[in-house]
């Protein structure tokens, strides 16, 4: 639940950055430096640069692709800002919301975001004001006893509070919930009711692709470290390839893709991998069919889900055995693909 939540809040600032992006198409500013001088004031811009310096005032929105990316003290943004960078600095004051991607993310004493504010991170320090709630997605988070937050700060990473202001007060995303909490006759409806979806999903997945289970459970039982290997691969691998897509426009949208397929992925992962502990516990029996290994591991794990620890090891365990047999599966299914156009290509020579 926890990496859903950190999925949601990475959507929540990556979304608003396309709109950013269009609306700034119209005028752009390419260069090693790019700079709007103390006194100058120009219309809202795209700047694609190794260095931004905003001195002065830009009317509109302001989208910045730079190493370093500073909005000096006494500069003013009128409009949004969304900036991308090695290093972004806001110093000065911004009219919308601001959202941030860059290795260290800083808001200064001087600074003031007059919406929301937005940043993913690997570090971010908040010592200005902000208009609204604050996000960030960081390895640490320092609230400088300066910081005056109108809203929530919502965070991810290792909090360091110093002392600021948030009015609403702050909150790791643990302590967040997509749903209302159940107790009593609800929470056990509720927890039916995801049983019943994991068997509905898995039942349609073993209808759908019957060879790839049997070849599943044949794969984890002979080559147990290579099914390992992709699943942790795929686990590491595509929050990476994700992030890294993010740091251009045209992989914006690709990197939102990815996001969601990786949540997609975690889950069918998990299906499978409630079927290949079922199917390990009827091989001690003379029972071979795959509908009742799925009913078999789905009840089995929501046994070991109420002993502490030990329910989230082997959740853990499955996820890595079943996304891994997913990802050789995929990797096989394009190699023959691949091998088919290389006939057809020989053929028609």
């Amino acid at each position: 639940m926890r990496q859903v939540l950190v999925a949601v809040l990475v959507f929540t600032l990556v979304l608003p950055t396309f709109a950013g992006v269009a609306a700034a198409q119209s005028q752009q500013r390419l260069g090693g430096t790019v700079v709007v001088q103390e006194g100058e004031t120009v219309s809202g811009f795209t700047a694609y640069a190794g260095r931004v310096v905003v001195s002065g005032r830009v009317e509109g929105d302001l989208t910045v692709f730079g190493g370093r990316v500073v909005i000096e003290e006494g500069a003013t943004v009128t409009g949004r800002v969304r900036a991308f960078g090695g290093s972004v600095v806001v110093a000065g004051s911004t009219g919308g919301n601001t959202v941030t991607y860059a290795g260290h993310v800083e808001v200064t004493e001087t600074g003031r975001v007059g919406g929301s504010f937005g940043a993913v991170a690997g570090s971010t320090v908040l010592a200005g004001t902000v208009g609204d709630d604050a996000t960030t997605v960081s390895g640490t988070v320092t609230l400088a006893p300066s910081a005056d937050i109108d809203g929530f700060l919502t965070y991810v990473g290792e909090f360091d509070d110093r002392g600021g202001a948030v009015s609403l007060g702050a909150r790791h995303v643990s302590d967040l919930s997509l749903l209302p909490p159940l107790s009593g006759a609800g929470g056990v409806l509720f927890t039916l009711y995801l049983l019943v979806a994991d068997l509905l999903a898995g039942s349609l997945l073993l209808y759908v692709f019957p060879a790839f289970a049997n070849d599943a459970v044949e794969t984890v039982g002979d080559q147990p470290e290579r099914v390992a290997a992709a699943g942790a691969a795929a686990i590491v691998g595509v929050p990476i390839a994700a992030a890294l897509a993010a740091l251009t426009i045209i992989g914006l949208p690709l990197a939102l893709a990815g996001l969601v397929t990786y949540v997609v992925l975690l889950w069918v992962g998990s299906i499978y991998g409630r079927y290949l502990l079922g199917a390990g516990v009827l091989s001690y029996t003379t029972r071979e069919d795959r509908y009742l290994a799925l009913l078999v591991g789905v009840l089995v794990m929501a046994v070991l889900s109420l002993v502490p620890l030990v329910g989230d090891f082997v959740r853990l365990l499955l996820v890595v055995a079943g996304l891994g047999s997913v990802t050789l599966g995929l990797y096989v299914a394009y190699e023959s693909v691949g091998d088919r156009r290389a006939r057809q290509s020989t053929d028609a020579l």
